[in-house]
């Protein structure tokens, strides 16, 4: 199997359709279908891209079609969290549960929910995303309105994620979050910084406060945790051991507790998953 990489241009269409051409050319005869993954608000079943993320020439853009016409081949474009979920369910961590959520922990918090073994895409195509669950409610209209850089702090996605993990590690140490990643981070961990560790607790407790909340809506029986971090088994190590101890303190709560685990496929989620995406519509 070939795998490679291939700059994404961000500045026309034209051009990105150009590069995927390209890389269609390459692989001349030597394919059926092409499975896309991509960020952004994304309908699976008729290929409209509603937004492509960072790419913010796609806006409701038919992706799906104009592949087909660049490519004579079907094609099936989705999200790439769902991707990631959709690997999982088939044959990864959530295989053997009907209804779980998998979170990506980046630079924000990537979701996908899987209900009855199916990705749930929701009313706009955008459920599962969970960056967006609020961690504080007062003045929210307003804190957003008067300064929106001061208001993404109240967002899960600065707590729960890996990004947010080094803000707490650099805010605890005084020192710029910049040019920080989780290897330089675990690296202190392992050192023994309490910065670290005290940086690692309450990343543990952001994460599972908001799998608490999820989860009084949804009632999910497994969350699939991912992204660079997850290979490090503090990290969904410490996410358990805190949501054991909020459904400890809070003896009443009504829904069941769901199992945290690590999810399989790693960065090979996201095209195992569009794959399978593909393999549903044939």
């Amino acid at each position: 199997m070939d795998s490679g990489k291939t700059p994404t241009p961000t500045d026309r269409m034209d051009h990105l359709l150009e590069v995927l051409e390209g890389i269609g050319q390459q692989f001349a005869g030597r394919y059926e279908g092409v499975a896309v993954s991509m960020p952004g608000r994304i309908d699976t079943a008729t290929g409209m891209a509603h937004t492509g993320g960072a790419l913010i020439y796609i806006k409701n853009t038919p992706m799906g079609q104009m592949l087909e016409e660049r490519l004579g081949k079907p094609v099936c474009v989705a999200n790439d969290a769902k991707c990631a979920a959709n690997a999982e369910a088939w044959t990864g961590a959530l295989a053997d549960t009907a209804n779980g959520a998998v979170l990506v922990l980046g630079t924000g918090t990537g979701g996908a929910i899987v209900l009855n073994h199916a990705i749930w895409m929701g009313n706009t195509f955008a459920a599962g995303e969970l960056s967006f669950l609020l961690t504080q409610y007062e003045g929210m209209s307003h804190a957003f309105s008067e300064n929106a850089r001061a208001g993404l702090g109240a967002l899960w996605a600065n707590h729960a994620s890996a990004l947010g993990l080094l803000h707490a590690y650099a805010a605890r140490k005084g020192i710029p979050a910049e040019g920080l990643d989780g290897l330089q981070f675990f690296a202190a961990y392992d050192a023994g910084e309490p910065e670290a560790a005290a940086a690692l607790d309450d990343f543990g407790e952001m994460t599972a406060a908001g799998i608490y909340s999820v989860q009084a809506v949804l009632d999910l029986g497994r969350y699939a945790i991912g992204g660079g971090i997850s290979a490090r088994p503090e990290v969904t190590d410490i996410i358990r051991t805190k949501l054991d101890a909020i459904y400890d303190a809070i003896p009443f709560t009504a829904f069941g507790k769901p199992e945290i685990v690590r999810c399989r496929y790693g960065n090979d989620a996201n095209l195992i998953g569009a794959l399978r995406f593909l393999l549903q519509q044939s």
